[in-house]
């Protein structure tokens, strides 16, 4: 049977995990698994049930990560929007079989250090955990709350990161503060991390990075397709603009296929995807009205 049939999603989660770890040590390709799992193992969140694997790996590697676990059978995701995918810092894997799925990041939004350079740091100071009878590398504790951080810094209106980045505020032990801005200093994270740095009430670090990038303000100024179809039409040239919109409207299959990797390619099953497409974007656009008007201010 599947493993998608016969796995709950937190069995799966932690099985893939061994196997990306497999397949990674195999190849002797250095692989940090982040977030999900090892987050909440550590303390630094609820142990809610991940949706997916994530893992960390040098952008030298990342081809050859995603080809090896594609001779496994896992496929990578469609990606049709460019607005979005202009941005990607990480590939998007899905097996038939499994229940969960697999990012590849080659690097992490709000860490400004060359990705080579940050991974090195990540790396040095690495430890491990048991995951489904295997040893996995994962980040040092006071990573783990750089990554946890950013993660919910980039997206502080959506209520479940809200209360994930409180409750980290919660679990971070002062002991740790030198630790957190000496590392942040050097993975070039500390203006994106100011609002952490701050609610934590730690000293300014003596080589606070003032660079955020514009990939960083666009990932918390952009969330959802709806939000960055609309910053695409107030950034672009009028030329584009209606180039834009038509596509914001009329999306291609692949674009559809991101959300229903079993399109169904009939002349109605596609009416019925774009006018879910349509009512889901209707739903979101207030939101998404609101979002950029915060965003042009």
């Amino acid at each position: 049977m599947h493993a998608s049939l016969t796995l709950h999603q937190d069995e799966g989660v932690l099985l893939a995990t061994a196997l990306v770890n497999h397949v990674a040590a195999s190849a002797g390709i250095p692989a940090l698994f982040i977030k999900g799992p090892a987050a909440g193992m550590m303390g630094l969140r609820d142990n809610h049930v991940s949706a997916d694997v994530d893992v960390l790996v040098r952008p030298e590697d990342l081809h050859t990560m995603c080809r090896l676990l594609g001779a496994r059978g896992w496929l990578e995701r469609p990606s049709g929007v460019s607005v979005v995918r202009r941005y990607s810092h990480s590939r998007t894997l899905y097996h038939p079989h499994w229940n969960c799925d697999i990012d590849v990041h080659d690097r992490f939004p709000g860490m400004e250090a060359p990705a080579e350079e940050a991974f090195a740091t990540l790396w040095r100071d690495r430890q491990t955990l048991v995951m489904a009878g295997r040893s996995v590398p994962v980040p040092s504790l006071p990573a783990a709350v750089i990554f946890q951080a950013l993660h919910s810094l980039r997206a502080m209106d959506d209520a479940r990161h809200q209360r994930e980045y409180s409750g980290l505020l919660q679990r971070v032990d002062a002991a740790m503060h030198q630790q957190i801005t000496g590392l942040s200093t050097e993975l070039q994270a500390t203006a994106a991390l100011q609002p952490l740095l701050d609610d934590l009430g730690m000293e300014e670090p003596p080589n606070r990075s003032e660079f955020v990038s514009q990939e960083w303000r666009h990932r918390t100024a952009v969330q959802g397709t709806g939000t960055a179809y609309l910053a695409a039409l107030l950034d672009s040239p009028w030329r584009a603009k209606p180039q834009i919109l038509v596509r914001a409207i009329f999306p291609s299959r692949n674009t559809l296929r991101e959300r229903d990797l079993h399109l169904d390619d009939s002349v109605t099953g596609l009416l019925r995807a774009h006018a879910a497409r349509w009512r889901r974007g209707m739903a979101g656009l207030p939101a998404a009205v609101r979002k950029t008007r915060g965003r042009s201010g």
